[in-house]
């Protein structure tokens, strides 16, 4: 028998349990979905693809994923490589998202922990990981927090271990959308930056993944990219209209933290930003978005000077 591990049981219903406060985006019960169907989006747009770090071994891997909500990239990883023997562990800031322990599926290990703090020994002792995964945290944190967290990360990762790191080019910061032939799509464009840059955090993470990994000591870094394509740019026509209504799902958080006056060129109340919403829906539906997502790994160095870093 196979179960679930966690800290604590989701709670039923849509309850508000989480912590908006400190990651920008809804992090309750109600979005385990999304984020189900944004896992599954992301695979369609890579053809399958969770690790490009290497993998094929017949000693079991010891894996982190950071951020990890209710364990769907980590339940994934036993379905995609078949032949891998797996011990799956995740961290998340929150325990709202864990599911309860369950009969079904690969055994998962969840804790609660903000990746922000060290990781501490009685949770995951230094150097016991394989592999640490973190993906899609652009809206959760800040910009001078990165370089830390990855410390964090290394910290847990054994020597010649790797780190995978999986973000999003949201923003095109090389070439903007015409606002006279997208103007919802360049309007998108002005609310991920304002609602990364109201609340310290760096809309371009993404450009800057291997740079960060190289200043903190890993080696053999590598950026594997694909177009992540919503709407008309979907890879699969089963995603075209779906990946439409989840290109502005997230955002509709935004709206009961919208400033006095609302965001500079995009809208002005909840109302208004409701109605944009719409509007970008449509527009993405007639001709598409397609961010580019990095996914980009690097190696812990199986002998290091420890004090340099």
């Amino acid at each position: 028998m196979v179960t679930a591990k966690s800290t604590s049981y989701a709670p039923k219903g849509n309850a508000f349990v989480g912590t908006e406060g400190i990651y920008n985006l809804p992090h309750h019960q109600g979005e385990i979905d999304r984020l189900q169907r944004q896992h599954n989006f992301i695979l369609s747009s890579t053809g399958g693809l969770l690790l490009s770090t290497p993998v094929g071994t017949n000693a079991t891997l010891r894996i982190l994923d950071s951020g990890a909500a209710d364990g769907t990239w980590l339940r994934s990883l036993a379905v995609h490589y078949p032949n891998q023997k797996w011990s799956l562990h995740g961290i998340d800031i929150g325990s709202a998202l864990f599911p309860p322990p369950s009969p079904d599926g690969p055994v998962v290990d969840l804790q609660k922990h903000d990746i922000r703090k060290p990781i501490p020994g009685y949770l995951y002792l230094p150097e016991s990981f394989d592999i640490v995964h973190q993906r899609f945290l652009v809206w959760a944190l800040k910009t001078q927090e990165w370089p830390q967290v990855v410390r964090n990360l290394r910290s847990v990762l054994k020597p010649g271990g790797w780190i995978q790191l999986v973000e999003a080019q949201w923003v095109d910061r090389d070439t903007p959308f015409d606002p006279v032939k997208f103007p919802n799509l360049a309007k998108m464009s002005e609310m991920q930056k304002w609602s990364t840059a109201a609340f310290g955090m760096n809309a371009y993470i993404a450009y800057e993944l291997e740079d960060l990994l190289r200043g903190l000591g890993f080696v053999n870094i590598t950026k594997t990219s694909f177009a992540l394509g919503y709407g008309a740019m979907a890879r699969e026509e089963q995603w075209r209209v779906a990946s439409a209504y989840m290109s502005v799902e997230a955002y509709r958080s935004l709206g009961h933290k919208l400033p006095h006056g609302g965001i500079p060129g995009v809208a002005r109340t909840p109302a208004e930003f409701d109605a944009f919403l719409d509007d970008l829906r449509d527009e993405v539906l007639k001709h598409g978005y397609a961010p580019q997502l990095n996914i980009v790994i690097g190696q812990k160095p199986q002998k290091e000077l420890r004090a340099s870093l």
